[in-house]
């Protein structure tokens, strides 16, 4: 198992371009829809607690992925190869640029970069939405969490604790009334 998750993880690492949220859609490809070894639904829940800790989202996913599927050795050895392909393509970058990062070639490629990772996170947080946007509370959580962070009236670890108390008041909800004591069951 752990060198089929090596190879995943390093497929992961090397094509995840953008970031966390961006990285989401080729999470759930890899991990559910060709190995099968998460649903969606496990890889959105990995993805929120992963973006919840403090680190890289992307090794964050890997770790907590690996640990569940195979133990804390998998987990050491889906963050050192998720990481390794940024690493050799940064490492690479900086000895072929050394300080020439102004370059117009390289403010284009970066730029042409740029609508791509919008679409894929705007791809990412819709599946998110249309899989776990259930609850109206959950809902309304969402899009003021969505209003108060473009607006930039709150910084997002608040949000965080309010999507978990509004996840809480939710489950507890739809929880069935325990039973009377002494009355049927």
């Amino acid at each position: 198992m752990k060198a089929a998750l090596a190879i995943s993880f390093l497929r992961i690492g090397a094509t995840a371009f953008g970031g966390g949220m961006a990285a989401l859609p080729i999470f759930e490809a890899e991990l559910s829809r060709r190995r099968g070894w998460l649903t969606p639904a496990q890889v959105a829940e990995e993805y929120a607690i992963a973006q919840s800790v403090p680190g890289v989202i992307i090794v964050n996913l890997a770790v907590l992925t690996a640990l569940r599927l195979d133990g804390k050795r998998a987990a050491v050895l889906a963050a050192i190869v998720v990481a390794l392909p940024s690493f050799l393509v940064i490492l690479a970058l900086a000895m072929l640029l050394g300080n020439r990062w102004d370059s117009p070639l390289i403010a284009g490629a970066l730029a042409g970069l740029r609508p791509a990772v919008i679409a894929l996170i705007a791809a990412a947080a819709l599946r998110l939405g249309r899989l776990h946007l259930r609850a109206p509370l959950l809902i309304l959580a969402a899009l003021a969490a969505a209003l108060l962070l473009l607006g930039r009236h709150i910084h997002p670890i608040p949000l965080i604790f309010i999507g978990l108390a509004a996840g809480l008041v939710t489950h507890l909800l739809r929880r069935p009334a325990a039973p009377a004591p002494g009355g049927p069951p």
